[in-house]
């Protein structure tokens, strides 16, 4: 133990004669399949975050909530744990209740608008708040595609959706979208949705088309309703101890690459649409439309949260960014 002990020291101090500053290893989290294009675009982030800081560095990639859920894996950020998990600003709203509001429902008709609410003011007061509380969000415009319920029966309106059991994350924007749709959310954690839709645990889920096809969903339901109650984002989230631990030269090349691959990533993902919507119909899933107005009536409900700024307030600071 002495032996690691000065081998530490010694590498430190060297590291330190040298101004070169040590190895620092930031394992990023994630509860999805490796064949999602948000992994593909993980992994060469990593490789060319490890190239550009000559080593400082070291960020292996954890899919299939290998090192847990989102909830756990932020509540792990919060303690100061060296993690980076890629999750939404649902599960932010445990600690800032109005930055839930950021994933409400038919809030956005594309990808371009979920950036421009990220540059708003309304937005960096939001991960000012989030930051109080121990957890620095490095980016919240991660564009992971437009959201679809799979399920064993056709969906067109809300009614369709009554008495339907449909899984939803830990994560309250989830639980009050899901029901003002009509359906009856059930919480489980993302691992374990294929063998409940298989078992009749639930009658549906909800996810990207990626997700769908990537977690094999369509080998137990053969049904998508193009719901497109969220047009899914994804965020960069760790410790705020962490963070400022990191040196600023450090800070602002790790804020540039994941600006740079966080584009590339919804590119990819917005280019591939059409592509998993075609391997999902060669297995044999059908595909229908809704009856959008219905949904977006349903849903208003969900932005009478006190805690949570209103659709309008949400809309002009969208426009202000455009």
């Amino acid at each position: 133990m002495r032996k690691i002990t000065l081998k530490l020291m010694l590498a430190a101090w060297i590291c330190m004669m040298s101004g070169q500053a040590m190895a620092l290893e930031l394992k990023i989290s994630h509860v999805l399949p490796t064949n999602e294009t948000v992994h593909e675009i993980l992994l060469q982030m990593a490789e060319s975050l490890k190239e550009k800081s000559n080593g400082y560095f070291v960020m292996p990639v954890y899919a299939n909530g290998e090192l847990g859920n989102n909830k756990d894996n932020i509540d792990q950020c919060r303690r100061g744990a060296n993690i980076l998990v890629i999750a939404d600003c649902g599960f932010l709203a445990d600690y800032v209740p109005a930055y839930g509001a950021m994933n409400g429902p038919f809030l956005y008709q594309s990808r371009h608008e979920i950036v421009a609410l990220g540059k708003s003011d309304w937005h960096k007061k939001q991960m000012d708040e989030v930051s109080a509380r121990g957890i620095k969000v490095l980016a919240m415009d991660w564009f992971f595609g437009p959201r679809h319920v799979i399920s064993g029966k056709v969906i067109t309106t809300p009614s369709d959706m009554e008495r339907m059991k449909v899984r939803v994350p830990p994560n309250k924007v989830w639980i009050d979208t899901i029901t003002a749709m009509g359906g009856s959310p059930t919480v489980l954690q993302w691992p374990e949705v294929y063998s409940a839709l298989s078992q009749g645990v639930v009658d549906a889920a909800e996810a990207p088309l990626s997700t769908i096809f990537g977690s094999k969903l369509f080998e137990a339901k053969k049904n998508i309703s193009s719901t497109r109650h969220f047009m899914a984002m994804t965020g960069m989230i760790t410790s705020q101890k962490v963070y400022d631990s990191i040196p600023p030269d450090m800070q602002k090349l790790l804020h540039e690459e994941i600006a740079y691959w966080g584009d590339k990533c919804s590119e990819l993902t917005e280019q591939r649409e059409a592509e998993w919507k075609k391997r999902l119909e060669e297995v044999g899933v059908s595909f229908n439309e809704v009856d959008n107005a219905a949904f977006v009536e349903a849903c208003k409900i969900v932005y009478d949260n006190p805690e949570w700024p209103s659709f309008e307030e949400l809309r002009r600071n969208i426009e202000a960014n455009m």
